[in-house]
């Protein structure tokens, strides 16, 4: 039997601390459970039984000592195919880099997770190159949603969020650089936080791509942000220790000033659903005593062509660094719509530079004015499992909600607060730069006061589980 793994972190470390329970039992039934889930999903890209088992032992031996490490200690966790860990494969989502030997070193999420006794049971999938918001890759083919596996997951930490809805760990790591952990996030019915940039240190430094917390509930990713947020020098843009950790206090949202943020790219404007959602959401911060105003899209150039164009130049580099005989493995939806790229001069790329950071300056300048802003993930309730997003050939075009808070550097939150035809619907709470800590208070607020509880995929329920 493995139902106890859906019981919270929190009861599972008070079965640890008695002994009626060890990180080797929770082991087992993670295992024991992606035998029996993953085939319907396709969440995992590698399993790493033998380093897990030496992981869990190591923690059992530490918690009958009555020594954990953190609250981390003993619990099973996945990785995404991305994250370098010491011993196992990355692929980036493609077949094209299968002869890629495995990592010889340990990335800072990785490392900081290890320190803490966590127990990486596996890596999970993801499509090429992280180029597409969906779970479609050359190299795992379809990853399916646990709460209707017709539909997408999204991406690009695809398998992550899938196997957290499929109950499989108690928390992912994925990376999110328009989006990546927030739209699964929001499809999969789970929670994510794509931090301020440099929060959540990561190789190679980047000023818009960061790691991120995914779990089951907002309590289980501060658990998770608690340990990755950790400095690391290797990182150079790595920002340097958090301020003294309040996320277990309440942050009530009487008094706050919250804009709604319901249009932002014309080409896709907020389905009806979707919209009657985010305004529920807005009426229950607005009935907390928060000032709930919308935010007006503050663009007055359209700059979301600029910014494909920029994301087309990264994913056309990493195809031409492929050696030209795989060059074919890559998904035909990523090498296509980043084949234009080629055509792309220096002072072209330098224009779309530009474009896109004018605009991220207006929209920091605008959202300066809230304590927070409240938004939808997508502006769909989603897509099906085969497809590569809402614009067959441009892959990450739905982004638009998430991808400009990587461009601001903002931290922002994905949570699950409606359904849709039997499937979530995630909003995304963001704050100003360096506002982590409270970005997580207020998404946990709004999750306790969810009007009504998201329940588990039909797929995988268990009697009586709701969230």
């Amino acid at each position: 039997m493995t139902d106890f793994l859906d019981s919270s972190a929190a009861e599972i470390r008070s079965r640890l601390r008695t002994g009626d329970l060890t990180p080797v039992d929770l082991l087992d039934a993670t295992l024991h459970r992606i035998d029996e889930r993953n085939p319907a999903i396709n969440a995992i890209a590698h399993r790493d039984d033998r380093s897990a088992r030496a992981a869990a032992e190591a923690s059992a031996a530490r918690w009958a000592a009555g020594a954990p490490l953190s609250d981390l200690d003993g619990l099973p966790v996945t990785i995404k195919d991305s994250i370098n860990a010491v011993g196992t494969p990355w692929r980036h989502g493609s077949a094209a880099h299968t002869d890629v030997p495995d990592s010889r070193v340990d990335s800072p999420p990785a490392a900081r997770l290890k320190e803490a006794g966590a127990v990486i049971v596996a890596k999970t999938t993801m499509p090429d190159f992280g180029m597409m918001a969906a779970g479609v890759s050359s190299l795992y083919g379809i990853v399916r949603n646990p709460w209707d596996t017709s539909r997408n997951t999204g991406g690009s930490s695809a398998g992550a969020g899938a196997c957290l809805a499929a109950g499989i760990g108690f928390g992912a790591v994925g990376t999110d650089i328009a989006g990546s952990v927030r739209l699964p996030a929001g499809q999969c019915g789970v929670v994510a936080l794509k931090p301020t940039q440099g929060r959540i240190p990561h190789l190679p430094a980047s000023t818009t791509r960061s790691p991120g917390p995914m779990a089951r509930t907002v309590d289980e990713a501060i658990d998770l942000y608690r340990v990755i947020a950790g400095f690391d020098a290797r990182d150079a843009l790595a920002l340097g220790p958090d301020s003294p950790d309040g996320l277990d206090a309440d942050l009530p949202p009487a008094g706050l000033r919250i804009g709604v943020l319901s249009e932002l790219d014309p080409r896709f404007p907020l389905d009806q659903r979707v919209r009657e959602v985010l305004q529920t959401a807005a009426d229950v911060l607005a009935s907390g005593g928060a000032d709930v105003r919308a935010l007006t899209a503050p663009f007055g150039v359209e700059p979301s062509d600029a910014l494909d164009r920029v994301f087309q130049v990264r994913a056309r580099t990493e195809w031409e660094g492929i050696a030209p005989a795989k060059r074919d493995l890559v998904h035909p939806a990523v090498a296509d719509w980043a084949a234009a790229a080629a055509g792309y001069s220096a002072t072209d790329h330098a224009r779309d530079l530009g474009i896109v950071d004018g605009a991220q300056a207006a929209l920091q300048a605008a959202t300066a004015e809230f304590d927070f802003v409240l938004a939808p993930v997508i502006p769909t309730p989603g897509f099906a499992a085969e497809t590569v997003g809402i614009d067959a050939t441009h892959p990450l075009a739905h982004c638009t909600f998430t991808a400009w808070f990587n461009q601001t550097g903002q931290p922002a939150s994905s949570v699950p607060f409606g359904l849709i035809d039997g499937c979530p619907v995630g909003l995304q709470v963001a704050g100003p730069r360096l506002s982590d800590q409270r970005v997580l208070r207020l998404t946990r607020w709004l999750e306790v006061h969810r009007p009504v509880p998201l329940g588990r995929p039909p797929l995988f329920a268990t009697a009586g589980g709701t969230r």
